[in-house]
């Protein structure tokens, strides 16, 4: 979910029967990954949105508040307000994901190599994609 205040929706969803995870918000700055590809670029000007999990019942909320800069969450905000802009899927093979939807025409929007990618299926439906690498075993 993009939201103006990470802290204020945990306040909300918390309210509700919520239960956010015992760890504090991180921010994610995207100067920090080594290979990030923006659109098929890699030299996208940096950007920072504050993070935070939650769990209401059995669905998990990847709470999430543009801080610096412009990205896919800062846009859905300025032009939907707050709300879903996501669906996220574990996945075992990341590159392997990516290259198939790539291949039928859904182009990535950001791709963390061995992360994380966002991918645009906005075609149809309005829906965003995103493929986050499982952790191995043990890890």
């Amino acid at each position: 979910l993009s939201v103006k205040s990470v802290d204020e929706a945990v306040r909300y969803f918390e309210s509700i029967g919520g239960k956010a995870a015992d760890m504090p918000a991180i921010v994610l700055d995207s100067a920090k990954f080594k290979h990030l590809r923006t659109y098929d670029r890699t030299d996208a000007p940096p950007w920072k949105i504050k993070i935070k999990m939650l769990n209401l019942g059995p669905l998990a909320f990847e709470l999430t508040e543009p801080v610096e800069g412009d990205n896919f969450n800062k846009t859905y905000m300025d032009e939907h307000g707050e709300g879903a802009n996501h669906i996220a899927y574990l996945v075992d093979e990341l590159e392997k994901e990516v290259e198939e939807l790539e291949a039928k025409g859904v182009p990535v929007m950001y791709h963390a190599k061995g992360e994380y990618a966002y991918m645009d299926a906005r075609k149809v439906g309005g829906v965003v994609i995103e493929l986050k690498q499982s952790p191995a075993p043990g890890a």
